[in-house]
């Protein structure tokens, strides 16, 4: 019984050395999380407007949505942390029913704000003009390739 103890001993403390390893997303680098950040700093000054219409001008309480996961990869390219959108908060916050929820009705927040990329591209364009640094062209490319 004694051996027993000992390697589920041995087990658990190879796990919480190894934690790193075995998390389902890898966090965020320095220049990921200036990206977010600078997500939410555009939102605060100009609003939602120009991703989500003129009913969202203004309109800064979001939460930043990672499309395809903050692990996913495309083509071996690492897009996680970068394919974020900010979403107004009561289209996102899982708690909340909205008929243009972005994860419980995902086609009809497409049908009334259009594929995920391309609310993507706008936010990467109006965040270059008002001079916020933005992902890589090869990021970018990787990104525009998904399906979402």
């Amino acid at each position: 019984m004694k051996s027993a103890k000992v390697t589920t001993q041995r087990i658990l403390t190879i796990i919480v050395n190894n934690m790193d390893d075995l998390r389902m997303h890898k966090k965020a680098n320095a220049q990921e999380k200036q990206f977010m950040t600078d997500i939410t700093s555009y939102v605060n000054d100009n609003g939602l407007g120009a991703l989500y219409g003129h009913e969202y001008e203004g309109y800064t309480n979001i939460q930043r949505h990672h499309v395809v996961g903050k692990s996913a990869k495309q083509n071996k390219v690492p897009i996680g942390h970068w394919f974020i959108n900010p979403v107004p908060y009561e289209l996102h916050e899982p708690n909340e029913k909205h008929k243009y929820h972005v994860g419980h009705c995902k086609k009809a927040f497409v049908k009334r704000f259009g594929n995920q990329r391309d609310i993507y591209c706008v936010l990467r364009q109006e965040m270059k003009e008002h001079g916020y640094n933005v992902c890589s062209d090869v990021v970018y490319d990787a990104i525009m390739s998904t399906s979402a």
